[in-house]
């Protein structure tokens, strides 16, 4: 004031951007070696990297995981931070496990009706089926036969999955 000369101002203008949000991770978390399971979120267009790719891969932009060894991987999902916000970043974790298998297995394939013969597995754990019980029975825990009538008849043993694997 009193001086005769006026105030100097200047503007600039300043953009506020909203954060990224890696949003809500979603999917399966156990899959098979040689499996697959899928990861999403609630947010497109972020991307996906495996922590562990020798326990299990993943496309970036699919979410797709394949099981390659057993053990376990953290997924991460990052939506790309823009005009001055940092990376937006979530992570879900995969459990890879080993098939099953029912073994090798073992005993006489012939029987009298009314006798009965053994069937064993080099696997414990599963549980015996007969496709004909009215040829032989079979008990599910110990895999005795009893002959019932004249003919063949298919057992199965069936060795539960478990993680993401199916039975074997």
């Amino acid at each position: 004031t009193g001086t005769g000369c006026a105030d100097a101002t200047a503007t600039r203008t300043v953009t506020i951007n909203t954060a990224p949000s890696a949003g809500t991770l979603s999917g399966t978390t156990d899959a098979c070696i040689a499996g697959n399971t899928t990861f999403s979120s609630t947010v497109g267009g972020g991307t996906w990297a495996s922590a562990t790719p020798g326990v299990a891969t993943i496309d970036a932009g699919t979410g797709v995981i394949t099981g390659v060894s057993a053990g376990t991987s953290v997924m991460t999902y990052t939506v790309t931070g823009t005009g001055g916000c940092a990376d937006a970043t979530d992570t879900r974790t995969v459990t890879i496990s080993t098939a099953p298998s029912a073994g090798t297995l073992n005993g006489t394939t012939t029987a009298c009706v009314g006798l009965t013969t053994t069937f064993t597995s080099t696997v414990g754990g599963g549980t015996w089926t007969s496709a004909s019980p009215g040829v032989a029975t079979i008990v599910g825990g110990t895999g005795v036969i009893t002959g019932v009538s004249a003919g063949t008849a298919v057992m199965t043993y069936t060795v539960t999955g478990t993680g993401g694997c199916a039975d074997a």
